[in-house]
């Protein structure tokens, strides 16, 4: 039996992920609250974050769109890959997130504008506790509707031993804020409703957008992780 390329897995055009099926991860939504790990809400404070996680939950439509593209160049400070329209290179610690890389993965990912304007009514109302919540599990959607993209992009490389690397995205460790410009580009107008502004921020607000690099998983294991070689041990974000 012959192995497959690569290659074989490509989409260069846009593909929707037009739903997200995967429950509330409630653990990630305390996470972004600050709460420390493994630790459980009580009483009056555990009965409001069930009531609005439930209501933020009503309001999320979280969705995504990506792209497998081919790698034709990396080296420490650089990655290219081929689009649809041509090459487009990125720049920033590439060597420390996606240096293992043969395809990339380019996402854009939201919880929808509905989650936004409530947390947004709340903040009006001087509800900011629940207003806090309810940006959480903002944050927690967009990140599912991520994982939801990752995962039909990763799954079918399964096949050939490849696996995928964490996220690196832009504004993040070393890749300036502009590089979404770039990502964008490769979208044309098929942004999961997502816009991006002048500023390069996003809206709705709650949404990001980023490279993933699918590589052989022995590579990626080898790799680790760029938190693996960070010095602060006490990070939230830590993965």
């Amino acid at each position: 039996m012959s192995v497959k390329s690569p290659h074989c897995f490509l989409q260069m055009e846009p593909v929707t992920v037009a739903q997200v099926d995967e429950p509330i991860d409630v653990a990630e939504v305390l996470r972004y609250l600050g709460y420390p790990a493994g630790y459980t809400p009580s009483g009056s404070v555990a009965e409001m974050l069930e009531h609005w996680i439930d209501q933020a939950e009503q309001a999320a439509s979280p969705c995504a769109v990506y792209v497998v593209l081919p790698v034709i160049h990396k080296d420490k400070r650089s990655l290219i890959v081929d689009t649809s329209t041509g090459k487009i290179e990125f720049s920033g610690a590439i060597g420390s997130f996606l240096g293992v890389s043969e395809l990339i993965v380019a996402f854009i990912a939201t919880a929808g504008p509905r989650i936004v304007e409530l947390a947004s009514d709340l903040l009006t109302q001087g509800d900011d506790l629940a207003a806090l919540i309810v940006n959480s599990v903002g944050a927690e959607r967009a990140e599912a509707a991520e994982t939801e993209a990752v995962r039909r992009a990763c799954d079918p490389v399964g096949d050939i031993g490849f696996a995928a690397t964490l996220p690196y995205s832009p504004g993040y460790c070393g890749m300036k804020l502009t590089e979404q410009q770039k990502l964008f580009s490769i979208f044309g107008n098929q942004t999961a409703g997502v816009q991006l502004h002048e500023s390069c921020l996003m809206t709705p607000i709650k949404s990001v957008s980023g490279l993933v690099g699918l590589g052989p998983s022995e590579s990626v294991r080898i790799e680790g992780t760029p938190c693996d070689r960070c010095e602060l041990k006490n990070c939230n974000m830590r993965r």
